[in-house]
């Protein structure tokens, strides 16, 4: 053994930690362990430390076949089998740019990054069971440019956001996409859509750096100036998966089985609800700014206790969920770009890894000495930084559960210090950009980025988890606490104050008002019959005594003004409505379709006139005929427009003539639909979601024409683009449409779970069984006029349809209309039908609040 390999052993049994950083050598030690002495002897000996240390973990070009994945990439390609068709793992950008760009030096310029880079050549495919890179010797992909200088702000939105989540096969080539989207002659959107197994956030500088260079290079019809790159990525895959193996892999896996034990606690922030059984990955974003002079007091701090302002950060954070979860012993986790070596930082790849940080906050320290446990915590993760995430999630074998977002930890917190190279093409300018992910992978994110004007913080949070209100208090009370911090760093963490001045006013002047009149009490003291207005002017009763849905209101007299009642009480309208799920009004003086649409606009002033498959009642503007189907046949359950891009949020049903005999509209409790889907299809089709598909045809269904309101097909693929509908023309004239949708959804005010979904409207079950054979002679299962299929586009088994009938059946009630009933649905929480009847019966219908499920980009 040499001497400085001694002195390196020597060390280690001091507990001091030596790594290397590119040409730099970094350390930790347990405070004290580092005497000056030894310093000096660790700065002489500096060079042979590093080429020891190095040796073993120089990167070598591999051969090209029988590629195995890196560790980083094998989670998401198992995820993906696990979850085919996701756009969970899409990474968007969006680049604004203003000038004179020319899109075929552009595309040269993509082109030639995607030649230099062998990731973005690479597919992946099982072989004998095992993931395996696949290495295509060229690429050329083409930059899509869509004109939509005649689109407003919100419709360019929807089409960024839409073409973000299309998802991309793995085992397909590009996983790479570029739309330009051309808002004029001098501005447009360039967006560039790739997916994570090749690429990270550190990727996004190479290629803007790259890209620079080559645009500069070839709209003077010069040559590429960039060096040729000595490794690719998956040289560092091979020597990753040769490194960490054997006793490396044991030694790495002891120091971090040691660090978090084999029962790592579970965050327990206030959520909105529990965790869904499934999670969907719904998420948004909100960003918040820590001022200038507030940065400039933390970073004195952090300098002040030798520590790195990530550090000084995350402690504070730490202590906000200590305050709001009571709990004391906090795991997190953070990114870290994972290039030790030099010659990573210039390749595009996914090369970041995950740390997990455990902190003990026992004890109530003083902000001080919290900041001094968080800096040993995470010099020592950094130390040993390179054990893969997954395989401490394989050696910890935490408890596996759909609903949790990660296996180890529920919340990431990240200072954003990636290199970010200004874009710098000739006659162009880049306006902003924007990463436009909100897909929520944990429970809460905040990536913090250091700029001239301060801190930018951006959450990122569940949908399912938290409100929009819920994350901005939080992020109040996150700034609140740092400007005490700072003011006070000596002081217990329990009296660092983190309400804001009107929480702390509020407070105060709740402790002197009583409490407020509990209606819940009420109503379970009295369920028949409660009088509900400040003016006793209506009761509320339920028309079976064991069931609350739907709720029925009724006035006390018939002198009662239902329009002007409505416009007093909208806000405990809209309270019941979220409540019950189904209003029913009954008793009121409502005898016309104008009276109908006047008491309907009162609670929604802007009611959807644009239903196109709804005969128009004539009276009304905003009013509809029910469909126009046979009265001897039933209309089974559904929840309105599920099946497309939007939706109305509110229903209403005026019933100006009850049938002779039957004619009910049956109505479904959503809520309860959900909680008693048997487990294994709710998580299926939480999973997996519904694809629904539309053969237009003139003999049997309506005609593309008539349906699209065109006869224009390029009209017809530019709403489909829009909406997120996938298309195909085939024959003479013929179309087939397939849109995704939910078959579980999340209700955008109360976020449940519910069941919200037209399958027994679209599914081939359905039909009677003479049709289902006739139109089986006629057409090809997918060629028929519709269908409805799980989102991956397998069939849907006559096990789940039964159990659908099932859950509808226990899940519906029913009553027989009266003249001048209305009935007014939530359409995501209560779902409706129509019974056959006999005699004449006219009902009429409204709807309103439109609901999209395509949510803009953030500009």
């Amino acid at each position: 053994m040499s001497a400085t390999s001694q002195f390196i052993s020597e060390i280690a049994n001091l507990d001091v930690q030596l790594w290397v950083e590119g040409e730099k050598l970094r350390y930790s030690a347990p405070q004290g362990k580092i005497t000056p002495t030894l310093l000096t002897q660790m700065r002489e000996r500096k060079a042979e430390i590093i080429q020891l240390l190095s040796q073993d973990s120089a990167i070598h070009p591999a051969k090209k076949d029988n590629l195995p994945l890196s560790f980083a990439q094998q989670r998401l390609w198992f995820v993906e089998q696990l979850q085919p068709h996701t756009c969970t793992y899409n990474e968007p950008v969006a680049l604004h740019l203003v000038g004179n760009l020319d899109t075929a030096v552009l595309e040269e310029s993509i082109n030639e990054i995607i030649r230099r880079h062998e990731i973005l050549r690479t597919t992946f495919i099982a072989i004998a069971g095992q993931p395996t890179q696949v290495i295509s010797p060229s690429l050329q992909v083409k930059v899509t440019v869509i004109d939509v200088s005649n689109l407003s702000k919100p419709e360019v939105q929807e089409l960024a956001d839409t073409e973000a989540k299309l998802p991309f096969d793995l085992t397909k080539l590009p996983l790479i996409r570029l739309t330009l989207l051309k808002l004029g002659d001098l501005e447009n959107i360039l967006l560039l859509t790739v997916h994570h197994i090749v690429w990270d956030g550190w990727s996004i500088g190479v290629l803007i750096r790259e890209l620079s260079a080559l645009y500069r290079a070839f709209s003077s019809n010069q040559p590429s100036p960039l060096p040729k790159l000595t490794i690719q990525y998956a040289d560092f895959a091979v020597w990753q998966r040769n490194r960490l193996q054997g006793k490396v892999l044991a030694e790495k896996l002891a120091y971090w089985q040691a660090q978090l034990g084999n029962n790592l606690p579970v965050l327990q922030l206030p959520t909105i609800r529990p965790r869904a059984e499934v999670k969907t990955n719904r998420g948004a974003s909100q960003s918040f700014l820590l001022p200038s002079n507030l940065t400039e007091a933390i970073q004195a701090l952090s300098q002040q206790e030798n520590v790195s302002l990530f550090m000084t950060l995350l402690s504070a954070f730490q202590v906000l969920l200590w305050r709001y979860t009571n709990q004391e012993d906090i795991v997190i986790g953070t990114d870290i770009a994972n290039r030790s070596h030099a010659e990573t930082e210039s390749l595009i790849g996914f090369f970041m890894n995950l740390l997990v940080l455990r902190t003990d906050l026992s004890g109530n320290p003083s902000f001080k000495e919290l900041l001094a446990r968080v800096r040993q915590v995470t010099l020592s993760a950094y130390a040993h930084q390179d054990l893969p995430f997954e395989e401490l999630v394989k050696a910890l074998q935490p408890e596996r559960n759909l609903s949790n977002t990660s296996p180890l930890f529920q919340v990431l917190f990240v200072l954003q210090n990636t290199p970010m190279p200004a874009l710098d093409l000739p006659g162009v300018q880049l306006k902003e950009w924007f990463w436009r992910n909100d897909t929520a992978r944990f429970d809460l994110a905040i990536f913090l980025t250091k700029t001239p004007q301060g801190i930018i913080s951006t959450w990122r949070y569940s949908t399912e988890l938290f409100t929009e209100n819920a994350i901005a208090k939080m992020a109040s009370h996150f700034e609140t606490l740092l400007t005490n911090i700072v003011s006070q760093p000596h002081a217990r963490i329990d009296a660092l104050e983190m309400l804001t001045e009107d929480e702390l006013k509020q407070q105060a002047m709740q402790k002197n008002k009583r409490k407020a009149f509990n209606r819940e009490q009420l109503f379970k003291a009295a369920p028949t019959a409660i009088n509900l207005s400040a003016n006793n002017l209506v009761t509320t009763t339920y028309l079976q005594q064991d069931r609350t849905f739907p709720l029925v209101i009724q006035p006390v007299n018939n002198e009662i003004d239902l329009v002007d009642w409505v416009k007093s009480n909208r806000d405990f309208i809209e309270g019941e409505l979220i409540k019950h799920g189904a209003i029913l009004f009954r008793g009121f003086p409502v005898n016309s379709v104008a009276g109908f649409e006047n008491f309907a606009t009162a609670i929604c002033p802007q009611l959807f006139g644009e239903y196109g498959d709804l005969p128009r009642v004539g009276i009304g503007n905003k009013v509809y005929g029910s469909t126009p189907y046979p009265a001897d046949k039933a209309i089974l359950f559904h929840n309105e427009s599920s099946h497309l891009h939007s939706y109305p949020l509110k229903i209403w049903f005026f019933c100006l003539q009850p049938a002779q005999k039957g004619g009910e509209t049956p109505i479904v409790d959503c809520r309860k639909a959900y909680k008693i889907l048997c487990p294994q299809l709710r998580e299926k089709l939480a999973k997996e979601q519904l694809m629904y598909v539309r053969n237009y045809t003139n003999d049997l269904d309506v005609s593309w024409q008539n349906f699209f309101h065109t006869s224009d097909k390029s009209v017809v693929e530019k709403h489909c683009r829009q909406a997120g509908i996938s298309f195909e023309w085939y024959g003479k004239d013929g179309l087939i449409t397939r849109q995704i949708r939910p078959a579980i959804a999340i209700h955008p005010k109360t976020k449940e779970p519910v069941f919200f979904n037209q399958i027994q409207l679209h599914h081939i079950a359905y039909l009677e069984p003479e049709t289902r054979t006739s139109l089986l002679s006629l057409f090809a299962e997918d060629k028929l006029p519709r269908n409805v299929y799980y989102g991956d586009g397998s069939s849907i088994k006559n096990e789940a349809i039964k159990e659908i009938n099932r859950v509808y059946q226990q899940s519906q009630t029913s009553f027989v209309w009266q003249k001048g009933d209305i009935l007014m649905l939530d359409n995501m929480l209560a779902a409706h039908g129509r019974l056959p009847y006999i005699g004449e019966r006219k009902i009429v219908v409204a709807m309103g609040e439109m609901s999209n499920f395509f949510k803009g980009w953030r500009n």
